[in-house]
């Protein structure tokens, strides 16, 4: 291995097999990706992004970020990696593949994901708090404030079309044609 892989790889902890021993689930894939994205850019992306498989690699195409959470090897090497060739690619356009820029990139995108605690787990979305009580009750409930809402609503409307018709009135009276005026003595 050259020199300059062996201090990229060297920043992985030990016993993570340089990174591939643990593998992201597919949110924190996606959530590692835009997060490495914006430490690369200084920026978001603006498209969406998406969980893709198989030989498919992690790399945006059609404004759509693909992420690949088990491509080839696996695990957060092969995603940092995929990430930092992007990167390079886009900030250095003459650099080579496995250049000196490339080695930098990944050297810092793994400095991150390991500081970050990503290994650990912090990307891991928190389990949804479950509804109190029965659910069919809390439904039942939710569509009758609903109701009431919309009964609220028609209320209004109904004031205000009153309000309008006794408007229209006047004006029908303030510009009716006069058709018999008085006899003057």
């Amino acid at each position: 291995m050259k020199p300059k892989y062996q201090s990229v790889n060297g920043q992985w902890p030990e016993g993570t097999d340089e990174g591939r021993a643990l593998k992201p689930t597919p949110d924190e894939a996606v959530a590692a990706a835009k997060r490495l994205y914006r430490f690369a850019f200084k920026k978001p992306y603006r498209g969406k992004f998406k969980i893709t498989s198989g030989r498919n690699y992690t790399w945006p195409r059609r404004g759509e970020f693909r992420v690949n959470p088990d491509q080839r090897k696996g695990g957060w090497h092969e995603l940092v990696h995929s990430m930092s060739h992007y990167a390079t690619s886009r900030q250095f356009p003459n650099a080579t593949a496995h250049g000196p820029q490339h080695a930098f990139m990944e050297r810092e995108m793994i400095k991150y994901v390991v500081n970050s605690g990503w290994l650990e787990g912090k990307l891991k979305s928190k389990a949804k708090p479950k509804l109190p009580g029965d659910p069919k009750a809390v439904r039942a409930a939710r569509v009758a404030a609903r109701i009431k809402r919309w009964e609220a609503k028609k209320r209004r409307a109904e004031n205000a079309l009153k309000k309008l018709q006794r408007s229209a009135r006047y004006y029908e009276k303030q510009t009716a044609p006069e058709g018999n005026p008085e006899p003057s003595l």
